[in-house]
């Protein structure tokens, strides 16, 4: 700006540094008084009545600067003596801080900031969150699944048998490492000559006799009873010895301190539990109950549920089992199926009615009984192929199918496919197995009474079945086929009275008897218990597919189509 031009002239620092002291240098040399106020002022002797100005708020002036204008005061003594006059100078106290509205506001938002945080530190130390893990488990799920409506909670189906297994007790069998083993099965010989014919020593045979004594009996055997003894390897002197009879029974005698054999029955902590459960029938049965946990031998149990109602063989693919079974287990482990106390099975056509079973022991009978409480008759004829629905009729005037003219039909054909267990319909003997002409391979069965049946097109026969055996109801024969003159798979079952055919149909196969009167009460109300615990199984969904086989990586090879007539003449051969 024009007005704070500084005219040109003597610089008054200048002419202090001529001749005059400095202003520090007179104040050095001058005491230090206390004023009024209580304040430390420098005091000037020459000048009590001069007023003392502030160092700290000097004045400024607007007015050109000139040797007049100097910034002390000058003491009346003169230029020469006393350039400047003593000054007295006033020392201020330290303003106070003040601190401004935005700075009171960030201050007051971190204190507050501060006491929340206290405050959360203290909650979480009394109320513990929750795994973290957890919590990032459940957002994670969250953000991949649909959130699912309290109103609609995800469909739960049957359960899948599980089973823990327990410790097991102390086996000779540990000894391996130490000992010689021996072991084998009885094979329906004496106890003794066949241990002894297996080496353990005549006289170690009758130690383990001792020892067992009160404990078990081996006058009686089984010929698949296991038995393993353990031998010092010097002196051949028996250390321990176990009898197997199956899972749930094993003996066990082995050597205390006192030198002599001890004999026990195992604890195997032998259990009857119960399960229910549901499974969807595939094309391969088995396999479709071994999903939800089902052991494999279940399939006879079934079987033997519908008592020639039905069959496994007859269960349709896309169809639904129900069951509440009981199975005995040792250590947990499965051993075998006791019975089933009640089972569905329901076709996948629902046009089609379920089937029920129910296991029920009353005072005069023990065994599987339908829904009204019947059972067929345990003297009676049964179906040679349980389940399998008739397709062509006895008919001495039939028109044959192939031959195109009037022949008779002298037997009842049952429709099944190939590989389904065909069975004796009542106990005989075996009078014929092998090929016979236009009736493929063919059993003939003489039964009292003078009746024979016969069984025929099966595609192959029962392992071991021979000529002159012996056999019961209900036993397996063979399989169905198409052997022979056939259009099909099936069962051609005929029957002879005394030489000639007559309808088989009127040996009342599977004919029903109904429960004694004093249980069929007690029957109704276990059944209807038992009809709400089946309904009470959820149904299963059909299982994922299993994936396809790979194709080969190397699409340059090439194959040749397989020839459908190639391997016929080994087969007829």
């Amino acid at each position: 700006m024009a007005d704070s031009h500084v005219p040109e002239g003597p610089d008054p620092a200048e002419e202090v540094r001529d001749g005059a002291p400095s202003p520090d240098e007179g104040l050095a040399e001058e005491p230090l008084g206390v004023g009024e106020d209580g304040r430390r002022v420098k005091e000037d002797r020459q000048l009590p009545s001069e007023p003392v100005p502030t160092a700290a708020a000097p004045r400024v002036s607007t007015a050109p600067r000139g040797p007049s204008t100097a910034s002390t005061t000058h003491s009346p003594r003169g230029e020469a003596d006393t350039p400047r006059g003593l000054e007295v100078m006033r020392l201020d106290p330290p303003a106070e801080p003040v601190i401004s509205p935005r700075m009171t506001a960030v201050f007051g938002g971190l204190f507050g900031l501060a006491t929340v945080a206290s405050i959360v530190a203290l909650l979480i130390q009394i109320f513990p969150v929750r795994d973290q893990r957890g919590v990032a488990a459940q957002a994670t799920d969250t953000s991949d699944t649909p959130a699912q409506s309290d109103e609609a909670p995800e469909k739960k189906g049957p359960k899948k048998r599980e089973r823990k297994l327990l410790p097991s007790p102390w086996r000779v069998a540990e000894l391996k490492d130490t000992h010689r083993i021996v072991r084998g099965t009885m094979k329906r010989e004496a106890f003794v000559t066949r241990l002894q014919d297996d080496g353990v020593p005549k006289g170690e045979v009758y130690r383990i006799l001792k020892a067992m004594e009160g404990v078990k009996n081996f006058d009686r055997t089984g010929r698949n009873d296991e038995y393993i003894v353990a031998l010092e390897r010097s002196s051949r002197k028996v250390a321990a010895f176990e009898y197997v009879v199956s899972p749930t029974e094993i003996y066990q005698a082995k050597t205390g301190d006192d030198g002599l054999l001890k004999g026990e029955r195992l604890d195997m902590k032998v259990g009857h539990e119960e399960f229910a459960t549901a499974f969807y029938i595939g094309p391969d049965f088995v396999k479709s109950y071994q999903r939800v946990g089902l052991e494999e031998g279940l399939t006879a149990e079934i079987n033997a549920a519908f008592n020639g109602r039905t069959s496994t063989e007859a269960f349709e693919e896309g169809g639904v089992v129900r069951l509440i079974v009981v199975e005995t287990t040792a250590l947990g482990a499965f051993v075998r199926y006791d019975h089933i106390k009640a089972i569905e099975y329901r076709p996948p056509d629902p046009s089609k009615e379920p089937v029920r079973a129910y296991y029920f022991e009353g005072s005069g009978t023990k065994g599987y009984v339908d829904e009204k409480g019947r059972k067929p008759s345990a003297r009676g004829w049964r179906s040679p192929c349980p389940g399998a629905p008739v397709t062509s009729h006895f008919n001495p005037k039939r028109m044959h199918p192939v031959l195109n003219r009037v022949m008779p039909h002298n037997g009842t054909d049952f429709g099944a496919p190939s590989g389904t267990p065909v069975y004796a319909a009542y106990r005989g003997e075996v009078t014929l197995v092998g090929p016979h002409g236009a009736s493929g391979n063919l059993v003939l069965i003489d039964h009292p009474g003078g009746i024979q049946t016969g069984y025929a097109h099966l595609s192959r026969f029962a392992p071991g079945l021979k000529r002159g055996q012996k056999v019961g109801t209900r036993q397996l024969i063979g399989y169905v086929g198409s052997t022979g003159r056939s259009t099909g798979p099936h069962l051609h079952f005929s029957a002879k009275r005394d030489g000639k055919f007559f309808n088989a149909l009127e040996l009342k196969l599977d004919a029903l008897t109904l429960l004694p009167i004093d249980d069929r009460g007690a029957f109704m109300a276990q059944k209807q218990l038992l009809d709400q615990a089946l309904e009470s199984i959820p149904l299963p969904e059909p299982p994922a597919p299993e994936p396809e086989p790979e194709a080969p990586e190397d699409d340059d090879v090439a194959t040749e189509p397989e020839d459908p007539e190639s391997g016929n003449e080994a087969d007829e051969a």
